[in-house]
């Protein structure tokens, strides 16, 4: 699971030069379809991490005993947001405006930093995670 996502962060590097290339090139239709092509290899990438999430809770050998079994769903919802959210940007990129498409590429990490503690962290997604904060030490 681990080389699975360490391959789709690899690829990252290839679409990204495509989007560049396509947007310095100012032509529309290549626009439409580099930011679609983006947005599969992002696409793929969350689904790396909820293949990889979804392994590690069934592997309790490989955690450490802290892990809580509150933490995979959790993040499975964050990787499950990823894999939709690309979804939707390569189609919006696609169908309606390349820049609406690039924009939601800029919000996904800005989403990926805010919840990176996890989701219970953010008030908005406390429900979802089912988990109080965590008590700081």
């Amino acid at each position: 699971m681990n080389l699975f996502v360490l391959f789709t962060t690899a690829l990252l590097p290839f679409p990204t030069a495509v989007v560049s290339d396509a947007f310095q090139e100012h032509d529309q239709q290549d626009q439409r379809v580099a930011v679609a092509f983006y947005a599969l290899i992002g696409a793929l990438l969350c689904a790396s991490w909820l293949a990889f999430f979804h392994y590690l809770a069934r592997r309790k050998d490989l955690l450490k005993e802290e892990v809580s079994e509150r933490h995979f769903p959790a993040e499975r919802v964050r990787a499950l947001l990823g894999v939709i959210l690309y979804a939707a940007a390569g189609l919006i990129g696609y169908l309606v405006a390349p820049l609406a498409g690039l924009v939601i590429f800029v919000v996904l990490p800005v989403f990926y930093a805010v919840t990176s503690a996890g989701l219970y962290q953010v008030p908005l997604t406390r429900g979802i995670a089912r988990r109080p904060p965590a008590s700081r030490r």
